[in-house]
């Protein structure tokens, strides 16, 4: 069919992740009701509507128990959710109760997180029966894929931060491809529901200082102090997207995997193998550890980190686009400062591939705060 080539060749000859969700809307409007084909984006040749929400189903088990055990200490058949289901059920291992000891908001917003993500398992199963498929079981879940999660407040909003943050890239990329409007208006609504989820953790790392760093890909927009975006969108105000393929290679930790990680016997999913993760520009940061820096004397030292997917060499100024050159160097890394950073100091992260010296253009930039 047209509309099949048509799909193909977009995913194909897609740049970046804008450029791709951008052409992907086009794409969709011109499916129509036909069954979505494609052989490189999502690894596999035909799919309906119940396929895309039963990859996502994978997913909201995922959340669903990593909260239910950090607020309960139990599991989301001790819930009273249904985990059976088409496909190898397997048991959730890992995780414990998170002390949230006098942070009451905190505890309360993660017993909330826990209620929703228990709602889109049930919402997405019975949407799914609607449509004729069979929701699939609750594949093995392995909680402790992070290293980190459940050992402290801090372990928890790390581990949060990732989850929210991919999982709403996740929902961005396939909704364009569900067909059924119904279906579609409430993918709309529970993609909407991550990312007021991934803003409110968001915050909250940010408010307590957390570092996030190292970014997953690319596609990973660090929130402060690791970051300089309090909300992860690119350059046009819009979240990113990642295929199937590139959420199940930060959920398997690897490259061309079909199991691993948080799933240690794969997913319940037609899509199941995972891809190159997510690379593109817009992920370009600078981040200062410690920020803000302990002052002795009104001034202190830093390390200043940066990374710019897809560029060969960057410099980093100081103070203004065209100010002293920190470093000229690779397109990552990091450098310690002098004793000479004070309160309000800007660094510049540009792109130096021209290799003439000149300023700019710049990718990212940070402001290191100094505190006595």
């Amino acid at each position: 069919m047209a509309e099949n080539k048509l799909f193909n060749d977009l995913i194909d000859r897609a740049a970046n992740r804008r450029s791709f969700v951008k052409k992907l809307g086009i794409a969709s409007a011109a499916l129509g009701a036909a069954a979505v084909t494609s052989t490189k984006g999502f690894g596999q040749t035909t799919f309906q509507d119940s396929d895309v929400l039963n990859f996502a189903l994978n997913l909201e088990y995922l959340e669903a128990e990593f909260y239910t055990a950090a607020t309960t200490g139990g599991s989301i058949a001790g819930s009273g959710v249904t985990i059976t289901g088409a496909g190898s059920q397997g048991p959730t291992t890992g995780g414990s109760m998170v002390a949230f000891g006098t942070n009451t908001t905190l505890g309360y917003i993660a017993a909330e997180l826990a209620s929703d993500e228990r709602a889109h398992v049930t919402l997405l199963q019975n949407a799914i029966t609607g449509l004729g498929g069979s929701p699939v079981a609750k594949p093995s879940i392995n909680l402790n894929a992070l290293g980190f999660g459940f050992g402290s407040v801090n372990d928890f909003l790390r581990a949060a931060r990732i989850l929210e943050d991919v999982g709403v890239t996740a929902y961005a990329a396939a909704a364009p491809l569900i067909k059924s409007s119904a279906i579609l208006g409430y993918a709309a609504r529970i993609l909407a529901v991550e990312a007021l989820h991934s803003g409110a953790i968001r915050q909250l790392v940010s408010q307590a200082n957390i570092s996030t760093f190292p970014a997953l890909d690319g596609a990973d927009h660090l929130p402060p102090p690791s970051g300089a975006l309090y909300f992860p969108t690119d350059s046009n105000g819009l979240v990113e997207v990642r295929t199937p393929a590139q959420v199940l290679s930060l959920a398997y930790g690897a490259n061309s995997a079909s199991s691993g990680g948080f799933f240690p016997a794969g997913v319940n999913s037609i899509f199941n193998s995972s891809a190159a993760a997510a690379a593109t520009t817009d992920g370009a940061y600078i981040i200062a550890t410690p920020n803000p820096v302990t002052a002795v004397g009104g001034v202190g030292t830093a390390t200043i980190s940066w990374n710019a997917p897809g560029v060969s060499v960057v410099q980093v100024r100081v103070d203004s686009v065209g100010g002293q050159v920190f470093t000229f160097n690779g397109p990552s890394g990091s450098m310690t400062t002098g004793a000479w950073v004070t309160d309000g100091t800007t660094f510049f992260l540009e792109n130096a591939s021209a290799g003439d010296g000149s300023a700019g253009p710049v990718l990212a930039s940070l402001v290191v705060h100094v505190i006595p």
